[in-house]
């Protein structure tokens, strides 16, 4: 008998312990396919689920759908598409130039070379003879109707490394207008974020003046009833009528917000300004630590800002080179074919050579243009230092970005947790006052300061759950980060 009653009891703490260890390992595998999808980038939020549900937007899904509408990045890869035909345009630069030139004219009155009218003797074997011929007094040296046409090849030989230099230039040019368009890719994505948790924001907004119109409803009707039996002046009924129509206009306002949200993160989408969809809510967020001096680092590295200012220095430099280069001749060589006569393919001509060919070097040299080369020079010179001048302001900006980006980072995050522990006691607050205004041991304006206190609890809370991916959102665009691929 002993030794059933010890089974027994060993047997039912095996299967305390199996009911304890069973719930255990399902909770360890959810959280392990959590904790896989929590380290999925998703805007800097983890959520058990990424893919919507409903059609409800992720993050991740507004981002990708934004990348392929939006048409500040059409119009970024339409530059580089530019900048790539400017570059193709320079290297033809430095190519032969192949040129063909027609000419018909007629003129009023032949042209004639005037002689005066002297007389010449005529001659014959015998020697000279009595008479003379007269020499016309005018030669006509070409008809009055005349066609021309040339054919040339022009190669330039040396331009004081302009044309070098201009090809240069246009290659800096193709790497800024691909950094500008990596730059609109980031300005999308922050957008994007930006307005998707902005809409979470609204929604909860008008969620939290949803629930005060209520509860100051049952409120006013609590008041009413009071007021009838006697038990609190009519002041008191006025002040809870007033704190419910202030709450119906916030309610409106609040409508009113998310709607402009809604469109704002529909136009970021290049979609129906009045599209309506669902938004995949979060309740948490992982924090990360993050050091400011690695953050230095990388923004120095991958701003989009910074590149450009570097590239443009190169392109300032270059641009000196050229503006040098009016110093030194510039010479070209050149073939031609022309042919010139009386008819329209010029075949025909009775007084000159009806074509020629020609082969030579041209060279310019300025000499002296009032100091113009020296004045285009020192003025590319001083865009270059004050390019200098501006990158390192810029980088100081960029330094404040990324700080105070972090530092508002740390405080939302922090601020959650204080925000959620506000919002429980705030509830609870008003619980406990409603309950002391029915058993009429409190005031009117104490519950509606309760309602205060609850409303601006949960609002500070929302402010922090969505400001933290708010500012992670801003920090990694500070700092040049993209996880998107693009």
């Amino acid at each position: 008998m002993k030794k059933n009653i010890i089974a027994s009891v060993f047997l039912i703490i095996i299967v305390y312990i199996i009911s304890l260890v069973l719930p255990l390992s399902v909770y360890a595998q959810t959280n392990k396919k959590m904790f896989k999808n929590k380290h999925k980038y998703n805007g800097g939020i983890s959520m058990g689920r990424q893919t919507a549900q409903n059609g409800a937007y992720t993050v991740n899904m507004a981002v990708r759908q934004a990348l392929k509408n939006n048409d500040l990045i059409k119009s970024a890869v339409q530059r580089v598409k530019a900048a790539q035909a400017n570059f193709n345009a320079a290297t033809a630069g430095m190519l032969p130039k192949l040129s063909f030139n027609y000419n018909a004219s007629r003129m009023e009155y032949q042209p004639y070379l005037q002689t005066s009218h002297v007389p010449i003797p005529t001659f014959n074997t015998s020697g000279a003879k009595d008479g003379y011929m007269y020499f016309p007094p005018r030669i006509y040296m070409n008809s009055d109707t005349n066609f021309n046409w040339s054919l040339q090849i022009t190669q330039p030989v040396f331009t004081g490394f302009a044309l070098l230099d201009k090809r240069e230039l246009a290659k800096i040019g193709i790497n800024i207008s691909r950094v500008q368009k990596h730059e609109a890719v980031l300005n999308v994505i922050e957008g994007v974020k930006l307005a998707y948790f902005n809409v979470l924001r609204a929604q909860e907004q008008l969620k939290v003046a949803d629930e005060q119109v209520k509860s100051l409803k049952s409120h006013e009707m609590q008041a009413k009833l009071l007021y009838k039996q006697g038990v609190i002046p009519y002041n008191d009924l006025l002040k809870s009528e007033v704190a419910l129509a202030d709450a119906v206009q916030y309610k409106t306002s609040s409508i009113a917000a998310l709607n402009i949200a809604v469109s704002n993160f529909n136009t970021i989408l290049n979609q129906n300004i009045n599209a309506k969809d669902g938004f995949k809510n979060i309740r948490y967020v992982n924090f990360k630590r993050y050091r400011l001096s690695p953050l230095f680092v990388y923004a120095l590295r991958h701003r989009p800002g910074l590149k450009i200012f570097r590239f443009k220095i190169k392109q300032e430099t270059l641009k000196e080179k050229i503006a040098e280069s009016r110093y030194y001749p510039h010479v070209s060589a050149f073939a031609a074919y022309s042919q010139s006569g009386q008819n329209w393919l010029a075949e025909n001509n009775a007084f000159n050579n009806q074509e020629n060919k020609i082969i030579g070097l041209s060279a310019t040299w300025t000499l002296f243009n009032w100091f113009k080369t020296s004045d285009n020079y020192q003025k590319e010179k001083h865009e270059k230092t004050a390019l200098k001048y501006s990158l390192k302001s810029y980088i100081n900006d960029v330094r404040l970005e990324v700080k105070s980006d972090l530092l508002n980072l740390r405080t939302a995050f922090k601020n959650i947790k204080a925000a959620k522990l506000s919002v429980r006691q705030a509830k609870e607050n008003l619980k406990i006052t409603d309950l002391q205004y029915i058993q009429e041991t409190t005031t009117s304006t104490e519950v509606l300061d309760a309602e205060t206190y609850l409303k601006h609890a949960q609002l500070n809370y929302y402010d922090s759950l969505y400001g933290y991916d708010i500012y992670l959102a801003k920090l990694q665009r500070d700092i040049g980060r993209n996880r998107y691929g693009e």
